[in-house]
């Protein structure tokens, strides 16, 4: 009866073990579709390998010890005045010391590899686009085709990505789980994020730190499309945007839940730095700024 009960319970674990495994498809870097993302998923799996070296054994033991010495048809010799053992001591203290060691080696050097600040080790022209984190929507501006847009991003398979991140709003969390991982949006301060895939697709892409009545509106699409793509869709934004200056801008500062896609077919040289650097200097004139009725 009881082996009848033990091995249910034990289907019922593989069951709900297979299930969990499914439904991670698609979440996060555990299908990772980027190559940051790609190294950050092996860099947990091989962290938790190392470790389960030491926990899997104590755990087994923890079974085998209180089966072998059970009160009832007892195998194990009993010394009651054993208390100490110069090779087991060098066996408990001695591996985990060494696979911490191991441990700290690996991650400190997959932290510098991955180093958001640090440009990806890809050939090639880097695209670079700057983020602004608003309430509760997302801008992003590219520099070199002059075009922004809300809550809508575009980026070239297979070309390197440098993300400029700041905030005009409470701290936000920018990150695309599936392409690379997360770093701070903060007002009067530029971050930085580097980015690298191969796989086109539609990628969620969120704030992940809470700021607010609409935090959870602060959901864009990722596009990773071929050069071919990329070219139509920045076409398309120049044809049906409307420009975004200093005076149009204002509007956008306003806080907003579920904020539809916008397109800028232009965008004013300095925008992103203006933004940042109005907390430096402490005056907040974008946000007073008339509101451009031509635009």
């Amino acid at each position: 009866m009881f082996k009848k009960k033990l091995s249910q319970i034990l289907l019922l674990c593989l069951c709900l073990s297979l299930a969990s495994v499914s439904f991670a498809h698609g979440i996060g870097f555990l299908d990772p579709k980027g190559w940051v993302a790609e190294q950050e998923r092996q860099l947990m799996f091989d962290t938790v390998a190392l470790m389960l070296i030491v926990v899997l054994p104590v755990i087994i033991m923890s079974f085998a010890f209180a089966y072998r010495y059970r009160a009832v048809k007892r195998r194990g010799q009993y010394h009651p005045n054993w208390s100490h053992s110069v090779l087991l001591e060098l066996f408990w203290w001695g591996i985990p010391t060494v696979i911490i060691v191991i441990l700290g080696i690996f991650v400190w050097h997959k932290s510098h590899q991955l180093d958001p600040y640090r440009k990806l080790d890809f050939p090639g022209e880097v695209e670079q686009i700057e983020v602004v984190s608003l309430q509760w929507k997302w801008l992003f501006i590219y520099p070199e085709e002059h075009i922004a847009t809300i809550n809508d991003l575009y980026l070239p398979v297979n070309k390197q990505v440098e993300f400029l991140i700041t905030a005009d709003s409470p701290m936000s969390s920018f990150g695309i789980p599936q392409l690379v991982g997360q770093i701070y949006a903060m007002a009067g301060m530029r971050t930085r994020l580097h980015l690298y895939s191969s796989h086109e697709g539609v990628y969620d892409g969120l704030n992940t730190h809470l700021n607010g009545d609409g935090f959870s509106y602060m959901h864009f699409p990722a596009h990773v499309a071929s050069k071919d793509d990329f070219d139509h869709w920045v076409s398309m934004v120049r044809s049906k945007g409307s420009p975004l200056t200093f005076e149009s801008y204002a509007p956008l500062y306003k806080p907003t839940m579920n904020a539809p896609p916008q397109y800028f077919s232009s965008v004013e040289d300095g925008l992103f730095k203006a933004i940042m650097m109005q907390y430096m200097e402490n005056t907040h004139w974008l946000h007073s700024l008339p509101t451009d009725k031509t635009a």
